[in-house]
């Protein structure tokens, strides 16, 4: 099966990736999660199943990638606040702020905590996290989805 459709499919997802390692990333990458399967795998239309799981997994890596560059920018602000002294006030107000995250993840129910802690902190994908807590990625996106809301509730009540 390998032999057979990794080129091929590696030819396939290459325009939408840009590049060859990009795409030979991605075709491995669902090769290695149907070997990890392989006891529970079944499919009847193979090429149908490898082109679509192909597919899906460029997507992902084309959000991730979206991701890393929107979060860049804020990445190098804060190292360079790291690099740079900073004023009293703006350490206190960093400090501050960074109480009432805690405070505001200290708040929400365990298991959405335990998701958003997974995801966002220790970086792995949604996919993963399932994997780690014994659920569904669509419960684990549920999850963050809630941790966001109220993240994002508490943060706005800083600037008001």
């Amino acid at each position: 099966m390998f032999r057979t459709y990794y080129d091929r499919l590696c030819r396939y997802v290459a325009p939408y990736l840009g590049s060859r390692d990009a795409a030979e990333d991605a075709v491995q990458g669902v090769f290695v999660r149907i070997w990890e399967d392989r006891a529970r795998w079944a499919v009847s239309d193979l090429p149908h199943y490898l082109y679509a799981a192909v597919r899906r997994r460029a997507i992902s890596q084309i959000r991730r990638t979206a991701v890393r560059r929107r979060a860049a920018p804020l990445l190098m602000l804060e190292e360079a606040g790291a690099a740079s002294r900073t004023s009293a006030d703006a350490e206190f107000e960093a400090e501050a702020l960074q109480r009432r995250l805690e405070r505001a993840l200290a708040a929400l129910p365990p298991r959405t905590r335990a998701a958003f802690v997974l995801s966002r902190r220790e970086g792995l994908s949604y996919h993963e996290v399932a994997l780690r807590m014994a659920i569904s990625p669509k419960t684990v996106g549920v999850h963050i989805g809630r941790a966001l809301a109220v993240l994002r509730k508490a943060m706005l009540s800083l600037t008001r």
